[in-house]
């Protein structure tokens, strides 16, 4: 189960660096073809960098949640259940 979890989470970073290739890809090229400013390219960066984090925090509250309730219908002792004890 552990190792299908890792798995999963390795092929969600590898998605998200894919997808930080493209983005930063596709500003450069809008720099270069004069659509945005170095300035502009470092505000966009920044927009994105700022909500990606943010999403990123949201999706990992989600996964946890998620990872937490899978364990709980289980009977899994956790950390938190067994300091409880």
């Amino acid at each position: 189960m552990e190792s299908l979890l890792g798995k999963f989470l390795l092929s969600g970073l590898g998605i998200l660096v894919l997808t930080e290739e493209k983005i930063v890809k596709f500003i450069e090229e809008l720099t270069k073809e004069g659509e945005i400013t170095q300035k502009g390219k470092k505000e966009l960066l920044t927009e994105i960098i700022e909500k990606g984090e943010e999403k990123k925090k949201e999706i990992e509250g989600k996964i946890r949640e998620k990872v937490e309730n899978m364990l709980s219908q289980m009977n899994v002792a956790t950390k938190m259940s067994s300091s409880l004890q």
